[in-house]
């Protein structure tokens, strides 16, 4: 439930500070392809959410952007990563939103167990309960205006 609150809570920023446009962009949209496919096979977005220390974020960031990132866009069938930030007082949160061609693509990453966070080596230094799941969405629109 937390989960949705934050992804709810960051479209409605966004709106607000006018980051989604006028027409909410973002949000799904009917196809505007001229022919469209009968099937058309949708990307997967992967949302992973983990928290820090404050004090630690920073050096946590740039952990993350040297190792975890990489290793995201290195993989096969992988169609990009947005890292997105929010300090809230002794506690930042990250939020890693990966785009997926399939859920095989996936599994190259995350293994046979792809429902649950790729771990990498130093996140028990920085995370605080680290999340047991991460969330799973069809992408139904994507991209700008």
């Amino acid at each position: 439930m937390r989960r949705r609150f934050l992804l709810f809570s960051i479209l409605a920023l966004a709106s607000a500070a006018g980051a989604l446009g006028s027409d909410a962009s973002l949000l799904p949209q009917p196809s505007a392809s001229a022919s469209p496919q009968l099937n058309p096979k949708r990307m997967i977005a992967r949302i992973w959410q983990g928290r820090t220390l404050t004090a630690k974020a920073d050096e946590y960031e740039k952990y993350l952007n040297a190792t975890g990132v990489p290793q995201i866009l290195k993989t096969q069938g992988n169609h990009g990563v947005e890292v997105l930030r929010r300090s809230d007082g002794a506690q930042t949160e990250f939020v890693v939103i990966s785009y997926w061609e399939s859920v095989a693509a996936i599994r190259k990453f995350a293994g046979p167990e792809w429902q649950k966070p790729h771990v990498l080596a130093r996140d028990r230094e920085f995370l605080i309960e680290p999340e047991p799941v991460v969330l799973h969405y069809e992408v139904a629109r994507a991209g700008g205006k």
